[in-house]
Order: structure tokens, then sequence, then C-alpha cells
């Protein structure tokens, strides 16, 4: 481009030498003086001095005589002009502007940048600073400045569909490269340099879902929750169909602590996106939100170091819902001191299907603790009841006759204990003792029933 301008320069220069010459010859010394060509840099637009700026005939003059001479190509004129105005008057800003534009005819961007911020500090209405800070800001691949300048072009000047279509094109490339940044800052755990990079976004795209949405995840990373949520809404109030958004929602109520508001999120990114890391993520959500809403007693189970009859009632009722509702009634019972305790919906199943038993007396006794021998008991009934369509996997439970240590054949309780080891369900301990007094341990449990989880499947 300056090479160009250069170019037109010693054009006009060679043209109005050889004009002057003529003329000299035509009509002696005191031939009028030929007129400057055509503005040489069309790029600098006229340096108008706006009607509230206080100055004196002189410095217009002078300044009048300044551009001129710019655009004649006598560029050291002009910037002797340019200089002297400020000189006598300081506040003088067009003057501030032109030597922005020599700076930039110049290439050398960094002076004219100075040039033209201090004249927009000055006045920001100042179209032509404005126009010269813009383009600078292109030729240095400022291109965040340049929307800013653009914005207050047209803001002074609505009509300028030239810098409106350059400004698409630039907020698009700011934001795209922003978003890169706060990504890459997200990754690298710089949840600073990612806000930053990402609240620069917002500055030029407010109304941007995506950007709304990658700031919850910062907000999320940093813990400021309320923040992320009240991000993540936002987004999904420009944009209810992006499903990324949905699921970063899921993310914020999950670190909320709402899990099944999380659920809920995910299962609407999954109607967009039916990507099965959600599923699963939503299937787990779920699971965590059905055990938080569960009686605290239930929730001690896996961290007890002995657990009541009443939990391993609630253990039975919840993890084997299904099959406890498919197994055949055996008993007709009324218990006399379980109405009022927090598993009694699963104790009276239990007892029905025959898995646990009532007392003589009419008692479940639910805070009585659970041995070992007890626990195996009712494992071994439930099994049973479990693998009855598959009659020879019984058979072999049956005859297995494993030698226990500290329990003899002829206790009571060994057949229901064989059959328990048989089935996996239950285990020596490392010694290869079962310790059939031991109350049973919440940890123990646990296994047991997923034992039996599987059995039903």
């Amino acid at each position: 481009m300056i090479r160009r301008m250069r170019r037109d320069w010693l054009r006009t220069a060679l043209v109005v030498s050889l004009l002057a010459t003529a003329g000299a010859c035509a009509s002696g010394p005191t031939a009028t003086p030929v007129l400057p060509a055509p503005p040489t840099y069309r790029e600098v637009p006229p340096l108008t001095v706006p009607d509230g700026l206080q100055t004196t005939p002189q410095i217009r003059a002078r300044h009048d005589q300044a551009w001129r001479r710019l655009q004649s190509g006598d560029l050291r004129g002009a910037h002797r002009d340019f200089t002297d105005i400020l000189r006598h008057s300081p506040d003088f800003y067009p003057a501030a502007a032109g030597l922005g534009y020599l700076a930039s005819i110049d290439r050398k961007y960094d002076d004219a940048a100075k040039r033209f911020d201090g004249v927009v500090a000055m006045d920001r209405t100042y179209l032509p600073a404005l126009q010269g800070r813009m383009d600078v800001a292109l030729a240095r691949g400022e291109d965040v400045v340049a929307v800013t300048m653009s914005d207050l072009i047209l803001t002074v000047d609505p009509g300028r569909d030239d810098v409106r279509e350059r400004q698409d094109v630039l907020r698009l490339r700011v934001v795209q490269a922003q978003l890169t940044r706060a990504s890459t800052a997200r990754a690298a755990g710089q949840w600073d340099e990612a806000q930053a990079a990402l609240d620069q976004a917002l500055v030029l795209v407010p109304d941007s879902a995506v950007v709304f949405r990658d700031l919850a995840q910062v907000e999320i990373a940093r813990g400021r929750l309320d923040e992320a949520e009240a991000h993540v809404r936002r987004s999904l109030e420009l944009d209810n169909g992006d499903a990324e958004a949905h699921a970063v929602m899921a993310s914020t109520l999950e670190a909320h602590g709402r899990p099944r508001e999380a659920a809920a999120a995910l299962a609407r990114a999954i109607r967009i996106d039916p990507r099965q890391e959600w599923r699963d993520r939503a299937a787990a959500l779920t699971a965590r939100a059905d055990f938080d809403a569960l009686p605290a007693e239930y929730r001690a189970i896996p961290s007890a170091t002995s657990i009541t009859r009443g939990q391993l009632a609630a253990m039975l009722g919840i993890r084997l819902q299904s099959a406890l509702g498919r197994a055949p009634r055996r008993v007709a019972v009324v218990v006399t001191d379980v109405r009022s305790h927090w598993a009694a919906s699963w104790i009276l199943p239990a007892i029905r299907v025959g898995w646990m038993d009532a007392f003589p007396n009419h008692t479940f006794q639910p805070s009585a603790p659970v041995r070992r021998a007890d626990l195996a008991q009712v494992v071994w009934r439930v099994a049973q009841d479990l693998a009855a369509r598959q009659p020879s996997e019984v058979a072999w439970w049956r005859a297995s006759r494993p030698v226990v240590p500290d329990v003899s054949r002829a206790h009571l309780a060994y057949s229901a204990i064989a059959g328990a080891l048989a089935t996996g369900a239950m285990s020596l301990s490392a010694t290869g003792r079962f310790e059939a007094n031991r109350f049973a341990a919440g940890s123990e449990v646990v296994a047991a029933v997923a034992r039996l989880e599987q059995l039903a499947k």
C-alpha cells in the first residue's frame, strides 16, 4: 500500500514539476503557482477541525496547509507544519491526528498508535483519529482494538457500511481466538487467564451463548457455583438447543449437590445428542439422588462396623426390589414392633416372602445386630429364590460341603453357611475361618447383596 502511495506521489510530483516549468516559461517569474494534484494519500481523510474546538485563524490556515502538503507528497513539510501547530497549540488534536497518519505512512505503527490514542482520549468522536487508529490496529494485528474503534466509528457515523462489514468479520475472528485461548488456559488449569479471555470475548459479543457456557465451566472449576449457574442459565436462554450447555448445567447442579436436577439437565442434553457418556453419567446421578433420598440409617450401612436387622431388610428391599416383588408370599404373620420404624416398608415384605424371620413373640427386633451366621441364612434363602430357574446350579450349591474349620457340619447354620459360600456371596477370612458369631460389617453386607444382584440378572 505504501509503495503504491510513493509511486503516486512521484507521479504527481513529476506532473507538478512539468506544469510549473511550463508556466514559468510562459509567464515568467510572476506566474500564478499551480495548485496541487488530487489527493495522493486517499486513505488519509480530511483532518477537519470540529466546530467546538477553539483555535485561531492562523492555526486553522497552517493546519490546512499541512494537510495539503501531506496530500501533495511533501511529508517533511507536513510533519514540520503539524509539529509547529502542536508546539503553539498542544490541544489542537487534528494536527496530532495528522502526525499519526504520517507515522502510519512510514509504517511507524507504534508512534502512530500513540498519536491516535492521544487524540481519541481527547475526543472519542473525532472520526479521522478513530479511522486511523482502526487502520493501525489492523496493520498490527490488534483485532480487539480494531473492533473497539469500529464501534466508536459506527456510533458517530452509523451509515459506514464498509466499517460494519469489516467489524462483523473481526468480531468472529476475535471471539474465536479468545475461545481458543480460554480453552487452552482451562486445560492448563490457568483459570484467571481463561476468565480474562472469555470476559474480553463477552465485551465483543454480549449475547453469545457459547461464551456464557464456557464462562460457567471456568466458574465451576473455581468453585463459584452461583456465578456458574447464572452464566449457564443465560447461555440456555440464548440457545436452548445447545446440548453442551445442558451438560454444563448438569455439572453445575451436581457441584451444588443437586444430583436429581443434574440428571434432569443431562436428560435434556441426551434428547439433543444421545452420547453414551452422558447416559452413563445420568444413570449414576439418578442412583446417587435415589441414595441421598434414603434414610440416613441406610446410607450409613457401607461404613458401619455392624448392621441391624432393619438395615439388612432395607438393603434387600432396595437393592433387590424387583426380585422381592416377584418372590411368592410364604408367611402371613403380624409383627408388633416395626410400624414406626424407618425400615418398616422393607421389613414386612422381607418377612412375607420368607427371606427374613419374625420371632415367636411376633416381634422383628429391627435394632438387633446381625451376626454372620444370620446373614448366611438370609443370603442362602434369597439365592435359592433368585436361581429357581436354574435348578442345576441350585443343586450344585446344595451339594457343596466345604470344610469350615470353625463351623462343624452339625451346626444348625452349617447348610446355610455352606450355601452362602458356594454362591460366592460370602467368603472365609484370610485364616480360613467363617466366624459365625461375629457381627456382620456393613461392607460384608454390601458385598453379599451385590453378588445377589448378579444372580438376579
